[in-house]
């Protein structure tokens, strides 16, 4: 094992290194040099002639299907169905609070229908359109907006209807 060079703090100046030793202190072996960047290694495979020598090298090719344009702008039926989906469901939570019960059910239909055509036109133009993970999220969002108002509103209806029965009860 070789010696290592005690370690310093950074202020003080590194101790020199100690020499590497040659070599021919290692018998069989032979020091490796790279071939310059471009051309082909001396060395080739039994059997086998080495490739000739390129200007250029040829890069990985990579399946056209894979690539996606960065460049492709989100559609903006997808970041409409995003917001409206996004409104539903505050709506839907804000009915505890405020009662607008009336905005979940009007923007959350709207957001399925929006996201889901969205994605139909971008899987049609992925070159022209991008920003389906924005229209998924409207899609979703709209989704869950709509059973949660749903729910949301069958939980007023019996509340209601409770409530009317308990008076009607203590009337008689």
């Amino acid at each position: 094992m070789s010696e290592q060079p005690p370690l310093v703090p950074p202020s003080q100046p590194m101790p020199p290194m100690p020499p590497s030793p040659p070599a021919s202190a290692w018998p069989g072996f032979e020091p490796y040099s790279a071939p310059a960047y471009g051309e082909a290694s001396s060395e080739a495979p039994a059997g086998q002639q080495p490739p000739p020598p390129q200007s250029m090298p040829v890069p990985y090719r990579v399946a056209p299907q894979y690539l996606v344009n960065p460049a492709a702008p989100t559609h903006p039926l997808a970041i409409t169905s995003l917001v409206l989906g996004i409104v539903g469901l505050v709506g839907v939570i804000g009915t505890f609070f405020v009662g607008v019960t009336l905005i979940a059910g009007v923007c959350s239909p709207f957001a399925i229908w929006l996201g889901a055509r969205s994605r139909r036109i971008i899987r049609e133009n992925p070159q022209s359109y991008g920003g389906e993970g924005v229209a998924l999220g409207g899609l979703v969002t709209g989704i869950i907006g709509l059973v949660l108002g749903a729910l949301v509103l069958l939980a007023i209806v019996a509340v209601v209807g409770l409530l009317v029965v308990l008076f009607a009860s203590a009337e008689a």
